[in-house]
């Protein structure tokens, strides 16, 4: 089956899974040298928020996050879901940056991708209890999910979400993963997200694709 519901949550395509904190917490060190680290790339989203989207801008600097992928398992966790000939693809990791949001920006990422791509969040750094996400219910309602240390969600399709609004003194860190089907005949789909996640990103084939920042 494509498409499911988590009961827990009283939503559609959004797993909650569990991951190695020791691994996640590696990434901390990136969230604050970044602007020292030529095979990494930031940019800013039109949010109202402060945020901030770290990710790779060098095979080098992929291979980390391909690295953490592989250790943390996260694969085997939509393996039920996506079309897949050989293995599941990472195709892009990030950390996401923040330490204000002053309103809601709901959102879903991933649209007609028919759960051929998934992305998953978990946090990096201890404080992000409080400043977590908000997203709808299949019963149209908000609900509110706080991030957890060792613990992360993965999205689907039309799963509608958005960071609480909220203000940290230090910045709050999420590690990201945007990950799914290695065909590329679902590729057209999936880019329309994919594509506006950083400048480097790999494609189900393999092949890494060069975007504009």
């Amino acid at each position: 089956m494509k498409h499911f519901i988590n009961e827990e949550l009283g939503a559609a395509n959004v797993l909650k899974v569990a991951v190695d904190p020791e691994i996640v917490r590696e990434f901390l060190p990136l969230s604050t040298d970044i602007f020292r680290r030529p095979d990494f790339y930031s940019t800013c989203p039109a949010w109202h928020s402060d945020v901030r989207w770290i990710s790779p801008n060098s095979a080098a600097g992929f291979a980390i996050f391909q690295l953490a992928f592989d250790r943390l398992g996260i694969a085997a966790h939509v393996k039920p879901y996506v079309d897949i000939e050989r293995a599941v693809r990472l195709y892009s990791g990030f950390l996401v940056v923040r330490s204000s949001c002053t309103e809601p920006d709901f959102h879903t990422d991933w649209v007609h991708a028919n759960n051929e791509a998934f992305t998953l969040i978990t946090p990096v750094s201890a404080i992000a209890s409080g400043f977590g996400m908000l997203y709808k219910k299949l019963t149209g309602t908000i609900a509110e999910y706080d991030y957890k240390i060792g613990e992360a969600l993965i999205l689907g399709d039309h799963f509608i979400h958005s960071t609480k609004p909220g203000v940290s003194d230090d910045p709050v860190v999420l590690l990201s993963f945007t990950f799914g089907t290695d065909k590329m005949e679902h590729w057209d789909n999936i880019l329309q997200t994919a594509g506006h996640q950083g400048k480097l990103i790999r494609q189900p084939d393999g092949a890494f694709l060069e975007l504009e920042g």
